[in-house]
């Protein structure tokens, strides 16, 4: 093969490796990321007293859960969700018996969710669309010692 033409090769390599970078990355840039309208901030009708509930600050920014390992020893918690962000979040708790979900707080606002946790490794995410691909995710670790 003549030098021009392996010159040739290589450019047309470079340019379809390139084509599909980009693509790549423009796809990754399209999810579509929604912005609900808050839910009315309500105010708690329940206590949360130790042993039996813990209350747990949770943080969620643009687009992260704070902390990200959440940990209770309490059989019931009350996660005390606060948006640090820009857009609208949620809280969604993933437990054997179902999955839980907390208003949509607006950002400044702090909205709350219960539940009754079992021992174990749990998942939580924000369901807005677009959110938790974009990281708003935790584990929560439920159990004593923890």
């Amino acid at each position: 093969m003549s030098r021009v033409r392996l010159r040739a090769a290589r450019l047309v390599a470079l340019v379809a490796a390139a084509v599909v970078l980009a693509g790549c990355e423009v796809g990754a840039m399209q999810t579509v990321i929604e912005n609900p309208t808050p839910d009315p901030v309500t105010a708690l009708q329940t206590t949360c007293n130790p042993p039996g509930c813990e209350e747990l600050a949770v943080q969620i920014g643009d687009f992260a859960i704070l902390p990200s390992v959440i940990r209770t020893s309490a059989p019931r918690v009350r996660f005390a969700i606060t948006n640090i962000g820009a857009y609208t979040h949620s809280l969604e708790v993933r437990l054997p018996g179902g999955v839980l979900n907390s208003p949509r707080i607006g950002p400044g606002q702090t909205g709350y969710l219960e539940a009754d946790i079992e021992p174990g490794t749990y998942e939580a995410l924000d369901p807005t669309p677009g959110h938790a691909v974009r990281g708003a995710r935790a584990s929560i670790v439920a159990g004593s010692g923890n």
